[in-house]
């Protein structure tokens, strides 16, 4: 029993150390955006109802092209816990109403994370930016709210009602930050400008003498010029957000990092089987 509770305080300890490491990294490269680290699990006092720490707002004050990201933390064990003592959760994006009433009533909801492994370290990384190269990913928009909730039970994985969101309060919201509005200003009288294509006709000539009177009309030669509409419609396909299990590697220190983390608790799970 003493042996087991050493090995899991060494895995903890082994954790929090890799995760300093991978963010000392982080760190050294200059940048603006921060970085956030939420162990998904009911023993987090983040979901603590009497507090506001589960209202994170993301991009404040970032410079251009720099976007916050968060590690989403799967819940992880021992081999040899028992089932009831563990936890297992699917991470749902909904809406504000879902939110609140902790109900899933989406038929298909948006699925971020399924943390159903309990013996492996899982942890999936999003990207706040307003854009995604993944096809049906998740654009994060400026001055837009996110909102995450986990509705599993500790028999019902799947359960989309309740469960350990009105239990344990498990949700979460992002605030992506936006520029101020700005303030209306009158504008300048607009002065109507006639198209260089403008419709041209000739004028009508006459000719006169003193026997006959010949009156020649030439046809009015108009001039068109052709034109077509073009309508510019915003992208309409809905994205999810880019979710990268292990994290996701922008430059070669942060690759490193990653690659030391994973390496390190794999050699640690695999010498203590």
């Amino acid at each position: 029993m003493m042996g087991w509770q050493s090995s899991c305080v060494l895995l903890k300890g082994l954790i929090l150390l890799t995760f300093s490491f991978h963010y000392f990294v982080l760190a050294s490269i200059p940048s603006s955006a921060k970085f956030y680290t939420i162990h998904w699990n009911s023993s987090n006092p983040i979901f603590r109802i009497d507090n506001t720490d589960n209202i994170i707002d993301v991009n404040r004050n970032n410079v251009k092209f720099e976007y916050d990201q968060v590690n989403l933390i799967c819940p992880v064990y021992m081999p040899g816990t028992r089932d009831e003592e563990m936890e297992k959760y699917i991470i749902y994006n909904v809406s504000k109403d879902e939110y609140e009433t902790c109900r899933i009533t989406n038929p298909n909801p948006r699925i971020i994370a399924v943390c159903d492994k309990p013996y492996k370290l899982m942890y999936f990384t999003i990207t706040f930016r307003p854009f995604t190269p993944q096809p049906g990913g998740l654009e994060f928009l400026p001055g837009h709210d996110y909102y995450f909730i986990s509705t599993s039970t500790s028999d019902d994985l799947h359960r989309r009602i309740g469960g350990r969101c009105s239990s344990n309060n498990m949700k979460i919201v992002f605030k992506v930050w936006g520029p101020p509005s700005m303030p209306a200003t009158s504008q300048p009288p607009q002065v109507t400008k006639l198209p260089s294509w403008w419709p041209v006709t000739s004028q009508q000539r006459t000719t006169t003498t003193t026997t006959t009177t010949t009156t020649s009309t030439e046809p009015p030669t108009t001039t068109t010029k052709k034109s077509k509409t073009y309508n510019k419609h915003p992208n309409e396909v809905v994205k999810s957000e880019e979710l990268t299990l292990g994290g996701s590697a922008t430059t070669p220190l942060t690759s490193a990092a990653n690659l030391i983390v994973m390496c390190a608790l794999s050699l640690l799970l695999y010498t203590m089987r």
